[in-house]
């Protein structure tokens, strides 16, 4: 097992396998695979922690497929202007990569937003042990299958609700990350493709917001939050298109921010 560590959360370096991790990560993940299973996903791990660097790039050759074992990672794609946007934040339990398992290249990219600890495999080694292991394969049909609930769900928000209530729900939700005197993890540019708003309309009602004391915006980036209640009351629309059941079989981990 290679571990690739980054004790000062800066730049990697080159450590001593970390089993303990790997192994007790790969239980809480995938609890009804074999030890052998588990003996050999940990062989073949590496083990990273990063900040800074991403750990699996968009369209990257040879195709890596991950797990996160702490913290909290962005998945990302590249515009075809050249920009880097966010596409949703996800924590521990979240696999990265996973339709790189039946041969393509990673759709997105995932990006630390927090110290991050996760592990990476090679994918074609890791579909190499899946497919001698039933319950493994199982699971990640479980995961390919609430990828496709959770789509669906996606699918109807932005094409029945509204995008100041769409806006509003992801405020409400990662407030911790979104909000911040011009310190906040995540900069304004991004907000909307996380909500599925154009960069125009993100500004319109942004600043509706502001002036009705909900909202101020602070430098070029930050977001800070004066009225939740307000805030709230703007993404109760929601309410009426309910999310995946988080208890069905796959649903995977996302970050919990809140």
């Amino acid at each position: 097992m290679t571990v690739i560590q980054q004790e000062t959360w800066d730049n990697q370096t080159i450590g001593t396998p970390i089993e303990p991790l790997a192994a007790d990560a790969i239980r809480r993940a995938w609890p009804m695979v074999s030890p052998k299973t588990i003996d050999d996903l940990t062989r073949s791990a590496s083990v990273v922690r990063s900040s800074r660097a991403p750990l699996i790039a968009e369209d990257e050759r040879p195709a890596r497929i991950g797990l996160v074992v702490s913290g909290t990672v962005v998945f990302t794609w590249n515009a075809p202007d050249g920009r880097t946007m966010f596409a949703g934040f996800y924590g521990p339990g979240q696999v990265m990569g996973l339709g790189t398992l039946a041969g393509a290249t990673a759709t997105t990219g995932t990006d630390p937003l927090t110290p991050v600890t996760a592990l990476i495999w090679d994918s074609r080694r890791f579909r190499d042990i899946a497919d001698g292991d039933i319950a493994l394969m199982g699971n990640l049909l479980d995961r390919a299958i609430f990828a496709g609930h959770a789509l669906n769900h996606q699918i109807k928000l932005r094409t029945f609700t509204t995008a100041r209530s769409r806006l509003a729900s992801m405020l409400v939700r990662y407030d911790r990350l979104l909000f911040g005197a011009g310190s906040a993890g995540v900069p304004r540019s991004q907000l909307g493709a996380l909500a599925g708003v154009t960069p125009r309309m993100v500004s319109t009602i942004v600043c509706d917001w502001e002036m009705a004391g909900i909202v101020s915006r602070v430098g070029s980036t930050g977001l800070v939050l004066l009225d939740r209640a307000a805030l709230a009351a703007e993404a109760a629309p929601l309410a009426d298109f309910p999310e995946p059941d988080p208890t069905w079989p796959g649903a995977w981990s996302e970050a919990d921010l809140t």
